[in-house]
């Protein structure tokens, strides 16, 4: 019960944006006038262009231009070492320009050699992180995924070259497609596993590898399950290279291991249980409360979602969790309230009854009073117009689906998930107008 799980994974936001050049003091400073003034002056000083081709009504255009062009490090780098352009890519004489460098989507992110020739055209928006990845690329101060995996080829027992592709590895399967993206998924699953394999000690503790654990270790079970065991058994080592990361690791894998068996109806679930107040127990003190231990707190979740999954027993899942609830007191979470109730949704849904549809209420009503986060809020506020819908209050059922439209409209960053959520509310609020008749 550490982390909460969304029904729904959307959010949005409108962000003004002007998008000919960005005037703050920080971040990267823009060049004021033409492609062809811009080449000039590239020439000048001896270096390439950087272009951002976007489009007015790009969202992720202005993401970009709001929260990553304007970050004090992507500026010190980026003016050092480019002309910077920003251009709209559906007017006038950018159009010919677009097409002649392939732009077919944005934002389009382009590396000019000052001769006007490409170095790379990047489509989609980045992080600053992968930004500044794509520019030391185009300066000649990194190596592309491609040319790093070629000497990989050659020097295939070479740990430094193979800890740079796995450390690459993510931004550039996401940029990946269809055969392509499954191709180099094999390549760097077999990757990972011989680099771990060969790195298993002192040598894996550490910052880099840490995170490339977590960004390319995959789903494998039983790959995970070494891994837990490895960081437990080493977490003094670990602690003193990422702090506390590594027991919170520990304590996800395994309650997620926890989980995923119990909801399976397997009760091997108990011997990892078993594991929270023994061999796991250094680890797990990192989410210790003062009214439950770990230990225990596991057990009577664990317990519970068995009984709830395996043998459809709603009135005991009920009654464990709300005495778990009520021990946890001011220390329980909105995500402790929230995921109970989501669970009973989950594993009931209509087979629910009225007073556990009402229980169901009360709980992510806790979890409501407590949230900050807005996409949570709005699976909540979901979760309680399904309930009412469930009761046949439509007008209170209607009240919290506008409730979740109104939240979902402070969500930022993604206009088509935007979108994809006020179309399911729109369908659920139309829903209620046919059962209403």
């Amino acid at each position: 019960m550490y982390r909460l799980s969304s029904l729904l994974l959307f959010f949005a936001f409108l962000f003004a944006f002007n998008g000919q050049a960005q005037n703050a003091e920080k971040g990267i400073t823009f060049f004021k006038g033409s492609f062809k003034d811009a080449l000039v002056e590239a020439q000048k000083q001896n270096k390439p262009l950087f272009v951002d081709f976007y489009a007015v009504w790009c969202g992720p255009c202005k993401r970009m231009a709001k929260e990553v062009f304007t970050q004090d490090s992507v500026g010190a780098y980026f003016n050092a070492n480019f002309i910077s352009l920003q251009l709209d890519a559906e007017k006038g004489d950018n159009v010919a320009l677009a097409k002649q460098y392939n732009v077919e989507a944005f934002p389009t992110l382009a590396f000019i050699a000052a001769d006007g020739k490409a170095i790379s055209v990047n489509t989609g928006a980045m992080n600053a992180a992968q930004l500044m990845e794509a520019g030391r690329i185009a300066a000649g101060e990194s190596l592309r995924f491609e040319d790093l995996y070629e000497q990989y080829k050659k020097q295939p027992n070479d740990l430094s070259i193979q800890q740079a592709l796995l450390m690459k590895a993510p931004a550039f399967l996401g940029a990946q497609e269809g055969m392509d993206a499954e191709k180099w998924a094999v390549r760097l699953r077999k990757l990972y596993a011989a680099y771990i394999k060969a790195k298993k000690g002192p040598a894996l503790i550490n910052k880099q590898d840490y995170l490339i654990i977590n960004s390319v270790g995959g789903n494998d079970k039983n790959e995970i399950r070494e891994m837990i065991d490895f960081i437990n058994d080493n977490l003094p080592a670990w602690q003193a290279a990422i702090g506390n990361a590594a027991a919170y690791y520990v304590v996800e894998n395994n309650d997620a291991q926890i989980e995923a068996l119990a909801k399976a109806g397997d009760a091997h679930y108990k011997e990892l249980v078993e594991k929270v107040g023994t061999t796991y127990q250094k680890s797990y003190a990192v989410v210790s409360t003062e009214s439950i231990s770990p230990a225990e707190r596991t057990a009577i979740y664990a317990d519970a979602l068995y009984q709830l999954y395996k043998n459809k027993d709603t009135k005991t899942y009920i009654q464990a969790m709300s005495s778990l609830l009520q021990r946890l007191g001011k220390e329980a979470t909105p995500a402790d309230y929230g995921k109970a109730a989501q669970d009973l949704y989950y594993a009931a849904g209509d087979q629910l009854t009225a007073d556990q549809h009402r229980q169901a209420i009360a709980w992510v009503e806790h979890a409501l009073a407590g949230e900050q986060v807005v996409m949570n809020r709005v699976n909540y506020l979901v979760m309680l117009g399904d309930s009412y819908r469930q009761l046949k209050d439509f007008g209170k059922a209607r009240e919290q689906y506008n409730l979740a439209n109104i939240e979902s409209l402070r969500m930022a960053e993604m206009e088509m998930v935007q979108a994809m959520v006020q179309q399911t509310i729109a369908r659920k609020l139309a829903e209620l107008e046919l059962l209403e008749k």
